[in-house]
């Protein structure tokens, strides 16, 4: 019996399947390379969906007693992380206020993309920033608010956390090169002519929450990646230390990588924190969304065109079933080591040269007067290693704007150098440093802790004088002795 040989055309067929089926293969990969480029790997806890069911960590409800102040860095925050909170206060009959730290003015793409030419002149930016103020007036409009519910205050985009970091004295400014001001601009901000100066910032919050009292804050996670949430976060606590106002407070996030995950539209999907988050001690507190709720957030946000046209995917993603806020707890600062909240490298956008990574903070009191922190680095510090301290106390019945801000430098091998950024003058501060390993020990005696409540903290680290990694700003509670 003869075998059976196929022939030219089966064979034909043949290849021709094989040649489909690597095409399907090779479409697919290509196409799973083209997702992660775009959305990111899925770097999501598992926990967290357990956690969000949880009726214990639900946001709590709004009544009409309360008063709802939202905090939005720019125009869009205040939509994009919280436009179903704002419903649902509104719902309830709660009053509700939006205070805008920014009027986002500083981001050519965005103009580009709006007027077809890139912005280069200081009109050009300012006419950004009147642009992305309108499109907030009409998103709260949508959402069911009046321009009067809206507060402006009109700080340099991109520049806020640079002020709070440098700019303390009296009588100073930092220069905003877009706008080519070293003041605030817009004839419709809350202060006209403000300087950009911190403490002017943080009398600008003070005059709001003054004014409206809020029961509840959302404002921006320390944690975000933004520099101007960072500022924000710590510009409001500030503010309301110096009022002794306690409202309840959470915080939200946007600038994160690998958040949200997926970045696209997907009204049924779950809006779930970063994974690095479920190491941390955060409470976490959930809000659930009717169907409606999160078609009017969509269409809300899809009034922000100039955002929009930029990132439409980071501006949808947060239209989902649910929105995410945080307790803002602050830990305890005591004779044992507290570890400061840490963002992974795989979180951060910014390259990060792993030699010089710092792996981890940790921060006691030695004793009622030292502060001692402990630095842990991937690698032994070298002659080039160099580390920025700043610490903020907060101390009672003194004005923030009015308490001794340190900025500590050290070098390796050298003498720490200290500066008090409100009188911009050099102050004698006694710190000791201990190296063993990949682990700097540092003690620095801070008179100014004896009294305070609260402490800020805040390191940054590098070499050759380029910070490497910067810690997000901790916020320390201070028990009293």
């Amino acid at each position: 019996m003869q075998p059976n040989r196929r022939s030219p055309s089966h064979r034909a067929t043949h290849r021709r399947l094989l040649f489909v089926g690597i095409g399907i293969l090779a479409v697919l990969a290509i196409g799973g390379v083209v997702w992660m480029s775009f959305f990111g790997t899925s770097a999501t806890a598992p926990q967290f969906s357990t956690l969000l069911a949880q009726p214990q960590n639900q946001l709590p409800p709004f009544h009409s007693s309360d008063s709802l102040l939202v905090v939005a860095p720019h125009p869009d925050d205040e939509c994009i992380a919280n436009a179903g909170a704002i419903l649902d206060a509104l719902k309830a009959g709660a009053r509700v206020h939006i205070v805008y730290l920014t009027y986002g003015d500083n981001f050519e793409i965005s103009y580009w993309a709006e007027k077809k030419i890139p912005a280069l002149t200081p009109s050009q930016f300012k006419a950004l920033g009147e642009l992305r103020r309108s499109e907030a007036v009409n998103g709260a409009a949508s959402l069911g608010l009046a321009p009067d519910s809206l507060t402006f205050l009109g700080y340099p985009d991109s520049g806020t956390l640079r002020i709070w970091d440098t700019t303390w004295k009296p009588g100073t400014s930092r220069l905003h090169i877009p706008l080519d001001c070293r003041s605030v601009p817009y004839a419709d901000a809350l202060t006209p002519g403000s300087p950009y100066n911190a403490g002017a910032i943080t009398a600008d919050f003070e005059k709001v929450l003054k004014a409206f009292r809020p029961t509840i804050v959302l404002f921006p996670s320390p944690l975000d990646l933004n520099p101007d949430h960072q500022s924000a976060y710590l510009f409001v606590t500030a503010a309301l230390h110096d009022l002794d106002l306690n409202p309840s407070r959470y915080t939200y996030l946007v600038h994160e990588h690998h958040f949200p995950v997926p970045r696209l539209y997907n009204p049924l999907a779950t809006l779930t924190p970063p994974a690095f988050m479920a190491s941390l001690p955060i409470q976490l507190r959930n809000l659930e969304l009717t169907a409606g709720q999160v078609a009017l957030k969509y269409t809300t946000t899809m009034l922000y065109h100039s955002q929009t046209k930029v990132d439409y995917r980071l501006l949808a993603s947060f239209s989902r079933r649910n929105e995410v806020f945080f307790d803002d707890q602050h830990p305890v600062l005591s004779s044992l080591p507290t570890p400061f909240s840490h963002i992974p490298l795989d979180f951060l956008l910014e390259h990060v040269d792993k030699n010089a990574e710092l792996r981890a903070v940790s921060a006691s009191r030695k004793d009622p007067l030292t502060l001692q922190l402990v630095l842990t680095f991937a690698a032994p510090p070298t002659d080039d290693s160099v580390a920025e301290i700043s610490v903020f106390p907060i101390s009672p019945g003194v004005p923030f704007s009015q308490q001794p801000k340190l900025l500590i430098t050290l070098r390796h091998g050298q003498e720490a150098t200290s500066v008090n950024l409100v009188s911009e003058t050099s102050v004698a501060t006694s710190v000791k440093t201990v190296t063993d390993g990949p682990q700097v020990t540092i003690d620095i005696a801070i008179p100014d802790v004896a009294t305070a409540t609260e402490l800020m903290l805040h390191v940054r680290a590098g070499y050759r004088g380029l910070p490497q990694y910067s810690t997000p700003w901790q916020v320390f509670d201070i028990p009293a002795s």
